[in-house]
């Protein structure tokens, strides 16, 4: 009940957190187990909140076994289906209790589910892709060898692309590679199946990635600008593979780095005007937005940047704490507004409030796009256009 009410919820809180969320192979989310979901890790917890919100079948997620000490933290993080995998730093006195935790995972691939584990271990703000650990081929292994189960058990890459990774209204593109099956395994020996296994994982995670190799500007340009892409959204990654290809001259380059915030862009005269013309409009809603979310939105993005100073985890926590902290903060406002004012029909805050905020956010997108257009000249927009 817990996690299903809080799937739904993340939903929605992700309409304000990120612009577009795109899956290339959006019919995959139906699937079911046994499934184990192999992925990139890029952006610490929001990774799994991404991907656990929009699956049909709830997913069961390898995280951190250190959250769970505390027993009041254990029962929450184990009713939202999280299991403790324990790594060397938390102690070798915990590291017996991986046991279980394998043994765990293939109780829920047996019984039909999806178990999700971030196969390179640690999580880095990098579009990049690391050397992957043992843990993903270990639980595939074991599960293969399930009678149960052996035959119908397949590993799914998950490929995670963000346009950043602090900032709101981020482009999150998510690819599906190939699944793994038993019979892509052709060697013999245990230890020789697990560098397969972590070569084939690692392949299929590449293929749905844009890896920084020079200028990461370049990469946030094109996953920004992703309506740049004409037809079926089902290719994108690739066709993003393709314009990163025209992308890797230095003149390119040069335009990218005077690009600011997440890069997005107008990239004609007529998108230009429109987004001018929008943001002119949008000015005193945004505003007003702006205004009542301050209050809510500085004392908290204060306090989540100091505790989370020189970690990964920053907009996680930031999405998690300000997702379970604004419908308080949204109730005591709209109470002391109707006691202050005598007025029930203030109830209407509710709605207006969380509109007004999306209302902000949109006319910053337009506002960025203008003033990234002023910011280049006729030739560099011309050479934009191009690339579009």
């Amino acid at each position: 009940m817990l996690y299903t009410f809080v799937k739904y919820f993340v939903r929605s809180a992700l309409v304000i957190y990120c612009r577009k969320i795109i899956f290339t192979n959006r019919n995959l989310l139906n699937t079911k187990g046994p499934l184990l979901l192999a992925c990139n890790h890029p952006n610490s917890f929001f990774d799994a909140i991404l991907l656990g919100a929009f699956f049909k079948q709830p997913v069961h997620f390898l995280a951190r076994g250190d959250a769970f000490k505390k027993p009041f933290a254990k029962r929450v993080l184990t009713a939202l289906k999280l299991i403790p995998i324990y790594r060397l730093k938390e102690g070798k006195e915990y590291l017996a209790l991986n046991d279980a935790t394998f043994e765990r995972c293939a109780e829920i691939l047996t019984a039909g589910g999806i178990v999700l584990i971030f196969s390179e271990g640690l999580c880095e703000n990098k579009w990049s892709l690391r050397q992957l650990k043992k843990g993903s081929a270990r639980i595939a292994l074991n599960a293969w060898k399930q009678p149960g189960i052996a035959g119908s058990f397949r590993i799914l890459p998950a490929s995670l692309n963000y346009s950043t990774f602090t900032r709101f209204r981020k482009r999150v593109i998510i690819d599906f590679g190939i699944p793994i099956v038993k019979s892509d395994i052709i060697k013999e020996n245990e230890g020789e199946q697990i560098v397969e296994l972590n070569r084939l994982i690692y392949t299929r995670l590449e293929k749905g990635l844009l890896i920084e190799e020079e200028d990461s500007a370049a990469i946030q340009f094109l996953l920004t600008n992703t309506g740049t892409i004409k037809g079926d959204l089902s290719n994108a990654i690739a066709c993003l593979k393709e314009k990163q290809k025209v992308l890797s001259t230095n003149n390119f380059k040069q335009v990218f780095r005077r690009l600011t915030g997440t890069k997005k862009v107008a990239f004609n005269n007529t998108s230009f005007l429109l987004d001018l013309a929008l943001s002119i409009i949008l000015l005193v809603p945004a505003f007003i937005g702006l205004i009542t979310h301050l209050p809510f939105y500085l004392p908290l993005n204060t306090l989540i940047k100091k505790k989370t100073q020189g970690t990964v985890f920053y907009h996680s926590a930031l999405f998690v704490v300000s997702m379970l902290i604004y419908p308080f903060y949204l109730l005591t406002l709209t109470v002391i507004l109707i006691v202050t004012l005598n007025d029930l029909f203030l109830l209407a805050t509710l709605i207006l409030m969380p509109a007004s905020a999306l209302v902000f956010l949109a006319w910053n997108d337009r506002l960025e796009k203008v003033v990234n257009h002023v910011k280049l000249s006729k030739g560099e927009r011309l050479l934009l256009q191009k690339s579009s």
